[in-house]
């Protein structure tokens, strides 16, 4: 699979549908590589060789379904998804190394999110801006949205990198105004906020 670049330091390897896998995010980082994510399926990580330090954002199989792989000298991920891997370094808060931040993020997605946070420029957030899915509707935590979007606003990034999502590259402000909006759709004292999906 081919990278593509976004600047110097970062680059992607596309998500596929068939088999389902996450993008692969590439981090370069004074001689040290990074990945954020692994995807899954050997199409997938064919250009990918040698050591590397990996950030994964949560244990759903198309973002981690390589992780036995692919060489790996560190590992951080949340003790969520280290129930599914039985091993690496668990984050519980902000973990600063070098210029990089990782950090957790709510979602109504699924427990246990990390982003990862490159030159306060570039925030990967996985599927962690997505919600579950019942009855033809988006289905968000009214906590965790409101949470999730207090911890995006303290991010220095300037754009958020969300797995899945056509472009990849997304405005932070545009993600903001769009979950506020969301958020502004709960029901007093209801504890989830219920989108009804379009379908036209």
């Amino acid at each position: 699979m081919d990278e593509i670049k976004i600047n110097d330091k970062i680059s992607y390897i596309a998500s596929s549908e068939n088999p389902l896998s996450a993008e692969i995010g590439i981090i370069r980082d004074n001689g040290v590589t990074w990945l954020y994510d692994v995807g899954n399926g050997e199409n997938h990580i064919t250009d990918l060789d040698g050591g590397y330090n990996i950030v994964l954002s949560h244990f759903h199989q198309d973002h981690i379904g390589n992780i036995n792989k692919i060489q790996t000298r560190e590992l951080y991920l949340s003790k969520e998804t280290y129930e599914y891997i039985s091993k690496g370094k668990i984050v519980c808060g902000s973990l600063y190394i070098g210029n990089l931040h990782i950090f957790p993020l709510p979602s109504s997605h699924t427990k246990g999110s990390l982003g990862l946070e490159v030159d306060n420029t570039y925030a990967f957030v996985g599927d962690a801006l997505y919600s579950k899915v019942r009855d033809g509707c988006y289905i968000y935590d009214a906590r965790l949205l409101q949470e999730e979007i207090a911890v995006l606003k303290k991010l220095n990034a300037t754009f958020l990198l969300v797995s899945h999502f056509e472009g990849f590259i997304r405005r932070k402000e545009d993600v903001i105004a769009e979950l506020e909006m969301i958020y502004e759709m709960r029901e007093q004292n209801d504890t989830e906020i219920k989108v009804k999906i379009d379908t036209e």
